[in-house]
């Protein structure tokens, strides 16, 4: 992997992850979603922003790496949605998410390794 596609799928992920949890605050804030609840919400228009954003870059990862070991690698974003809704919405962890991440991250490294 190049340090430019590790770059960006790494920004890939972020954008992925923060919209994720701006989305989930927006929707708990505002449970009544419609096109006006999401046009007048900061959250679910910075969280839809986040995730365009992510889109147009994981196009440059594309370009950069294989797709064989992109996407694979892109299930990180498990692991960061697992801690930042941990952090940021209150949700559990669980022994169960734990080994979930454990099983992610030893097959992210053998796809890495092959």
């Amino acid at each position: 992997m190049t340090l430019k596609g590790a770059i960006l799928l790494l920004c890939t992920v972020s954008f992925t992850v923060t919209g994720q949890i701006l989305m989930k605050k927006g929707i708990n804030i505002n449970p009544n979603l419609n096109i006006k609840s999401f046009f007048t919400s900061p959250h679910l228009l910075l969280g839809g922003l986040c995730y365009v954003s992510g889109f147009v870059i994981w196009l440059n990862v594309l370009k950069v790496l294989p797709l064989s070991i992109a996407y694979p690698s892109s299930s990180i974003s498990f692991i960061l949605i697992i801690l930042a809704s941990s952090i940021f919405l209150g949700e559990a962890i669980s022994l169960f998410k734990i080994i979930g991440v454990l099983c992610i991250c030893t097959g992210v490294f053998f796809i890495a390794k092959a």
